[in-house]
């Protein structure tokens, strides 16, 4: 996309507003050295709209093109940017948005390839709260001041965040047993379930960090909409250093094991007769249901061949981190000076 705007930008900086007559001389052609931008660089605040897309265990990112827009989220930042070079800005950003993924609307049962996420249906939502800085690097120097700064740009982008999330589940109607749960219906945390086993005795695996570090990657284009209003678009691609950004991750564990009810409930959910976020029916008459004792609690437990027990094909998730990816509509004031 970038490629094809290229020339239109080039015809756009060749409209740069001359500089003013009391600059002509000493700037020429833009040509000053690079300890005179100093006077020039200044700093802006804004806020952005953003639309918040999840990759990982209940998405793979080999479907990128065929995502379901109905996981597509929003959120909202504010930030400060400051211009210190003639072709760099660095810029701190506080974005609030939400993540979601649900095997029922991203696997198709008719497909071979995504039989099994059918059948897992697992789900969840992940409220994001991302402190970033990022660096601006831009096609078209600006060695004047802000008033003279390109009607259009392009950018490339690349820092590092840091952020808490905390992946939430939702409560199906009714236990392992056939007991209703009384607050079915709701959100709750999973992470404090271990649904993997992360609190249980029986397995050395320790909880996942709330904390997560990321590396955000992209570029934008930014318009000038006046002396002092920009409005940019961004692409924004957060490489992600956990692979719990939905909660799942490893293999399935014996049920026995886990502490609670719903710890259970969250960690094998294939068995459910309706899908926890639409609501609807899921077809699974030609799935094989077995029993089994658990060694740890000793009762019995019926589930799906290849979900919620103990086994080397027990995959409850897959290899690799999670991303998301972030598209943003951005404004921006420009102060007079830094």
């Amino acid at each position: 996309m970038f490629l094809l705007c290229v020339p239109m930008l080039v015809n756009a900086q060749n409209e740069t507003p001359k500089p003013k007559s009391g600059y002509v001389d000493k700037m020429s052609h833009f040509r000053v050295k690079k300890k005179d931008f100093k006077k020039y660089r200044y700093l802006s605040f804004g806020g952005g709209l953003h639309f918040l897309t999840y990759f990982g265990d209940l998405a793979p990112a080999d479907k990128f093109l065929s995502t379901d827009v109905s996981q597509i989220k929003p959120g909202i930042s504010a930030f400060a940017e400051y211009r210190y070079a003639p072709r760099a800005s660095l810029k701190a950003e506080l974005l609030y948005g939400r993540l979601t993924g649900d095997d029922n609307t991203s696997a198709d049962p008719s497909q071979s390839a995504s039989q099994s996420r059918y059948v897992r249906n697992l789900s969840f939502r992940n409220d994001i709260i991302d402190l970033s800085i990022t660096s601006h690097i831009y096609l078209f120097k600006n060695y004047l001041d802000y008033g003279q700064r390109s009607l259009f740009n392009a950018y490339l982008i690349a820092g590092l965040s840091v952020f808490y999330h905390n992946p939430k589940g939702k409560v199906p109607d009714f236990k392992y047993t056939g007991e209703r749960y009384p607050n079915s219906g709701e959100w709750v945390a999973l992470q404090p379930l271990g649904t993997e086993g992360q609190h249980s005795s029986h397995y050395d695996l320790s909880p996942y960090s709330r904390v997560q570090l990321s590396v955000p990657v992209g570029g934008g284009l930014k318009f000038r909409l006046s002396d002092q209003l920009d409005f940019a678009f961004e692409i924004n691609y957060r490489i992600l250093l956990t692979d719990y950004i939905d909660d799942v991750s490893g293999k399935y564990v014996d049920l026995g094991a886990l502490e609670s009810d719903m710890a259970k409930s969250m960690s094998d959910r294939s068995r459910e007769e309706y899908a926890a976020i639409s609501g609807e029916k899921r077809s699974l008459d030609n799935v094989e249901t077995v029993k089994y004792i658990s060694k740890y609690d000793g009762n019995q437990y019926i589930v799906y061949r290849g979900y919620g027990q103990e086994g080397d094909g027990a995959r409850r998730g897959g290899a690799g981190k999670d991303t998301f990816l972030v598209s943003s509509f951005k404004i921006s004031y420009v102060l007079n000076k830094p």
